[in-house]
């Protein structure tokens, strides 16, 4: 299967409050790539001999998220209603962002291994967050509607770098929202992608729109008509940590893992994010912080789960 729970590596991805100060629109506009492939230079010059396992961009899914649909970080772009930003287009910006970046992955990973990898012997690879999800009722709908969520997460990101293009899907709901390669550029992404890293933390409810009543910022094309929650009828899919929106399902890492090397066969996955949030240090007593019981009792359900997935 080629899975590895912990792995040493280095991230090329620039820090979201630097892009401020980037050329304006720089992602959407495709002035981002060059400049990205310089920075990748000077950092495979001075690391490459100490580091061998290169991340290129951290969750460019949560990024375009982020940045061009809710705008909560620069350049901060969005439409309603998913906020109320100066400008920008949340269901066309995100696909043309996560596309600028792709093709800047594929061009740092192209000028490592034909300058540097041969005499640094090492490896490039992307990151991406992945929640897994379940079902929200054990409906056919309901089925087809996880399948959906983990191809507008998941597959979206990975497709191109992989097999060269979008799932057939997205292109099936967004129509020419959706970027396209052009041959060459198809040429240069396939297969642009030595290993998977995941940050993994919670799992969701995954809702069909078709069939169910859903929000305004999930019945539509560029979220595959798919809505999320952590609950069903009142009850949570899992225990709730001091993060609101996570809840702890070790399932979901063993399935979300099953699920990248049944897509993607043979492809190395590294899991790079995994942890508890807490609650408020006010709210817990001295020892059940000294003894932090609960972080313990977390990572060993996930490193469980994790081990399953591995056999």
């Amino acid at each position: 299967m080629g899975v590895c729970s912990v792995q040493r590596y280095s991230r090329l991805s620039l820090p979201c409050f630097c892009i401020q100060d980037m050329r304006v629109n720089s992602f959407i506009l495709g002035l981002y790539r060059e400049d990205f492939v310089l920075f990748a230079r000077t950092c495979f010059e001075n690391f490459g001999d100490r580091v061998k396992h290169w991340a290129t961009v951290n969750e460019p899914n949560m990024l375009a998220h982020s940045t061009y649909r809710l705008g909560d970080c620069p350049p901060s772009r969005c439409s309603p209603p998913f906020g109320n930003c100066s400008a920008g287009n949340s269901d066309v910006e995100p696909f043309v962002a996560v596309h600028s970046i792709l093709l800047s992955h594929a061009k740092a990973v192209r000028l490592y291994r034909e300058e540097f990898r041969p005499k640094q012997g090492g490896v490039v690879g992307l990151v991406l967050h992945s929640y897994w999800y379940e079902p929200y009722n054990d409906t056919e709908s309901h089925r087809e509607a996880v399948n959906r969520a983990l191809l507008f997460d998941v597959a979206w990101i990975l497709d191109p770098l992989v097999y060269g293009d979008y799932p057939d899907k997205m292109r099936q709901y967004m129509g020419s929202s959706l970027p396209n390669f052009t041959a060459e550029e198809t040429a240069l992404v396939k297969g642009s992608l030595d290993f998977i890293g995941i940050n993994h933390y919670t799992t969701f409810y995954a809702i069909d729109c078709f069939q169910s009543p859903c929000s305004a910022l999930a019945n539509r094309p560029s979220l595959g008509f798919v809505d999320k929650t952590g609950f069903k009828e009142g009850i949570p899919i899992g225990e709730r940590t001091g993060l609101p929106i996570f809840f702890i399902a070790p399932r979901g890492m063993e399935k979300i893992v099953e699920y990248l090397s049944t897509r993607y066969p043979n492809m190395p996955i590294y899991v790079t994010e995994n942890g508890y949030a807490t609650n408020s240090a006010k709210e817990l007593d001295v020892n059940e912080i000294l003894n932090d019981s609960k972080r313990i009792e977390f990572h060993k359900s996930y490193l469980a789960a994790l081990s399953k997935a591995m056999r």
